[in-house]
């Protein structure tokens, strides 16, 4: 009798350590907030831009910006959106969490 009893409450210990344990460790993981990479200024037709990207090597972004801002050709995967005179915003593109943007200086 003392042999189940033993059992019994050691199954309830581990019960209750699962039950508080289990849903920490399935919550999804909270990522740190960051803000986009300044990746320098640039000059196109004129007009200084400051391009920053998020999830994105500089150098690609600054490349992708370049050529969507002379020729409005826009990189393979991304959807862009231009944003007119109301904003310093000139465009934002994104492909899932990979954004580079430029804001008119």
């Amino acid at each position: 009798m003392q042999r189940w009893q033993s059992s019994r409450g050691r199954l309830a210990a581990f019960a209750l350590v699962m039950a508080v344990a289990a849903p920490a460790a399935l919550a999804p993981r909270s990522v740190a907030i960051v803000p986009p990479t300044d990746c320098g200024t640039m000059t196109v037709r004129g007009k200084r831009y400051t391009i920053k990207a998020d999830q994105l090597r500089c150098p690609t972004a600054r490349s992708h910006a370049r050529r969507y801002l002379s020729r409005t050709i826009k990189p393979r995967g991304y959807t862009c959106r231009t944003y007119g005179t109301e904003t310093k915003l000139k465009f934002r593109c994104s492909r899932g969490i990979k954004v580079f943007f430029a804001i008119r200086r």
